[in-house]
């Protein structure tokens, strides 16, 4: 009986964390039937950052490499599969920070409560909070993006004609134009994916119809992919 008992009271708490981080993973990138599990997925992984125990910097260095490579392998699956972007000047930080603070927080709070005894305020409150921090601010964000991002028929839509600056050599059957255009006295710049047929008929310094929608918290959002709607 020996064997096992030593087997167990070598488990501590970060490989306990370890293994739901990679159970999360695997179930949000590949078994999650619902898109919202999929997110919901990345938020269990960013609520685990608090709860770690910190040793030493070997450990630091270690645990949230592999916390952060699963978040990001999550979110590769859910965030960068979406088919619209933000402006550059419409991202939500701000809100996404005010949102995350008290989140942050409140994590860090809960995980020194539960593990009043062995909790090093030191690194959680210098080291663990600021990353859980960014991590909630990051995931926040994200969603803010998602639910601003719904199609809504409005009058506010915005049918600009954007100048197509170069196109972009051809890799794995994407066909990119690199556009630029200038809204509210800002100029803009960034790749689309269109049809091969528009990619054919393109030419640099050319136009491109593009349509900015207004955004359900009025963030003005473009398709990333215009294969179907623009020609």
């Amino acid at each position: 009986m020996r064997p096992p008992m030593h087997f167990f009271r070598r488990i501590s708490r970060n490989h306990i964390l370890i293994f739901i981080a990679i159970v999360v993973t695997v179930y949000g990138s590949f078994l999650a039937s619902a898109f919202y599990l999929k997110v919901y997925s990345i938020g269990v992984l960013v609520l685990l950052i608090p709860f770690l125990e910190i040793r030493s910097h070997h450990v630091i260095l270690q645990l949230f490499a592999l916390f952060f490579i699963c978040i990001q392998i999550c979110s590769i699956a859910v965030y960068d599969r979406l088919p619209y972007e933000l402006l550059l000047s419409s991202q939500p930080l701000k809100p996404a920070f005010k949102h995350a603070f008290p989140i942050a927080l409140g994590s860090c709070a809960v995980a020194n409560i539960i593990f009043v005894k062995r909790a090093n305020l030191v690194t959680l409150y210098a080291i663990q909070f600021p990353l859980m921090l960014l991590a909630c601010t990051w995931y926040i964000r994200m969603n803010l993006i998602m639910n601003n991002c719904q199609k809504v028929d409005s009058p506010k839509a915005v049918y600009i004609q954007a100048e197509v600056v170069q196109k972009c050599p051809v890799c794995c059957d994407i066909h990119e134009l690199l556009v630029s255009f200038t809204y509210e006295d800002e100029k803009y710049q960034f790749p689309v994916e269109v049809h091969p047929k528009t990619f054919e008929q393109a030419k640099e310094g050319g136009k491109l119809n593009m349509t900015l929608h207004p955004g359900v918290y009025g963030w003005p959002w473009y398709h990333k992919e215009m294969k179907r709607r623009y020609k």
